[in-house]
């Protein structure tokens, strides 16, 4: 089972399985490092009014905790699709979707 928020959250969908709700951060990425691998951003960015005003107001990056999301979903533009836990990725703003995350693939 999948469920949407109704209200604005930090993660995109909510799944219900076996192992309880799980929360689901969906990111898609045409982006690839020189190496030909893509890259995939998994940063958010909060309104922060200390922040310098730029082209997207005051805004600031920052990566996902463990109080906003329980998975990272990544599609690919050449259709590849990650579920990668949260715990495999910590502190992470960014991602090269190279070996280390084959085991995360799903179909």
């Amino acid at each position: 089972m999948v469920s949407v928020p109704l209200e604005v959250a930090p993660y995109d969908l909510v799944t219900e399985s076996d192992e309880g709700l799980k929360r689901v951060q969906v990111k898609s990425t045409n982006s690839r490092h020189s190496s030909g691998r893509y890259i995939a951003y998994t940063r958010r960015l909060l309104y922060d009014a200390t922040a310098t005003a730029n082209a997207r107001g005051r805004v600031r990056r920052a990566c996902y905790t463990e109080a906003d999301v329980d998975y990272f979903f990544i599609l690919t533009g050449a259709g590849t699709k990650y579920l990668i836990p949260l715990c495999a990725v910590p502190g992470l703003m960014t991602l090269t979707l190279d070996e280390k995350y084959v085991n995360f693939v799903v179909e």
